[in-house]
């Protein structure tokens, strides 16, 4: 009877916590990005500052993330991540109207900060009250609401485009209104606390950047380098690189989207199974495997495959570092540890993204930019085997 009711105490937490990630960023972050064209062809905004829209999202994204635990500490935990969700339906709201592009760009901003916030909170804040035979499947569900932001952009979204832009925003903050009040008192009670700056790692004299965290925020850096390649230039490199088509290339986006929202329930399995360390490891080869594929052969079973194994492990893997994170560190810590890996994953991407733009404007080689990626995520899996060995010792 206990077991029954702690296990769907436990589904409601995850899917409470899915919410909030589907709202802040599978919404929030990657509704935007199908948008563009017809931001553009309705003269909304020109190609330029569709653009810029974009990246403004990125940088709120960075300060968010940045900035969640210090807000953490003067506002309770559940109450800041409710305020983000209104925040973050109110941009929705102001986007629906063509205003100037100022305006416009602050909301993205604000967006973009909101999603920050949360990414960092949500999981942190519910792996407390979660049993750590479940942590990686409950882990795993919170995070495919991102997953099922991407594959909605690929799916729904166009469709909606076609009634309008002020039509898909309305429509973006019904669907935000509507899960946030079905979710509202979905938190474990308890959950609602102001993060502690003064707490300490377990064990007698570990310090905050111990050799394990540290190797294991560089994983998790090669693993957003590694991403790179499919995030900016998969659906280019299938319709130009390889003559297919757009058609094809957005219909492989699509495949890597939902594979995206299924991806972290199947990792949290695996991690339940194996633990969460050989499970990042394991996953992390197994993305190399899927941007080496293009290399291998360019054929349609060798995207296909590319798309599933990228797709899945895009947020898997994220779900899986944010479990080991709780694993390794005190639960007052968790959210701070996952901060530090939240900022630093965004601004490797970034980053990474510039670097490969320009290496490609200068060589124009698709491939080089897939080598670049593989051996970055083979580095992040050897480096979270010599993290797991440390916390061995």
């Amino acid at each position: 009877m206990d077991e029954k009711l702690r296990r769907s105490h436990s589904l409601v937490y995850a899917f409470t916590g899915l919410v909030a990630l589907l709202v802040g960023i599978g919404i929030g972050r990657f509704g935007y990005p199908p948008l563009i064209p017809a931001i553009i062809s309705q003269k909304w905004f020109t190609i330029a500052q569709a653009n810029y829209l974009g990246a403004a999202n990125l940088t709120g994204y960075i300060i968010g993330s940045s900035t969640a635990t210090l807000l953490n500490k003067y506002v309770r935990s559940v109450t800041l991540i409710r305020i983000m969700l209104i925040l973050t339906v109110l941009t929705f709201l102001g986007c629906a109207f063509r205003i100037p592009f100022s305006i416009y760009f602050a909301l993205r901003v604000i967006a973009g900060i909101t999603g920050g916030i949360l990414m960092v909170l949500t999981a942190p804040t519910l792996f407390k009250h979660t049993s750590r035979e479940n942590k990686g499947l409950i882990g795993g569900f919170i995070f495919s609401g991102v997953g099922i932001g991407i594959a909605l952009s690929g799916t729904i979204i166009p469709l909606l485009v076609n009634k309008g832009l002020s039509v898909t925003w309305f429509a973006y903050a019904l669907t935000a209104i509507v899960l946030i009040l079905f979710t509202w008192n979905g938190w474990p009670e308890g959950s609602n606390e102001k993060h502690d700056i003064h707490a300490k790692t377990h064990g007698p004299g570990v310090g905050f950047w111990n050799k394990t965290i540290v190797l294991l925020v560089v994983s998790y850096v090669s693993n957003a380098i590694g991403f790179v390649p499919h995030t900016v230039f998969w659906v280019d490199f299938i319709s130009r690189g390889l003559d297919l088509g757009i058609e094809t290339g957005t219909h492989l986006w699509v495949l890597l989207g939902l594979s995206a929202a299924i991806g972290p329930l199947l990792t949290g399995f695996l991690a339940d199974k194996i633990g969460f360390a050989k499970s990042i490891r394991i996953s992390l080869l197994i993305k190399a495997i899927g941007v080496v594929l293009p290399l291998i052969s360019t054929a349609i079973w060798s995207l296909t495959i590319s798309s599933v194994f990228v797709g899945s492990l895009a947020l898997g893997i994220s779900s899986l570092a944010a479990g080991r994170t709780a694993e390794l560190v005190s639960p007052a810590l968790q959210k701070k540890v996952w901060s530090y890996m939240t900022v630093t994953y965004s601004i490797a991407h970034a980053l990474t993204a510039y670097m490969l733009t320009y290496l490609f404007s200068v060589y124009g080689s698709y491939y080089m930019l897939f080598t670049i990626g593989a051996i970055s995520l083979i580095i992040g899996s050897i480096t979270d085997y010599l993290s797991s060995k440390s916390a061995k010792k």
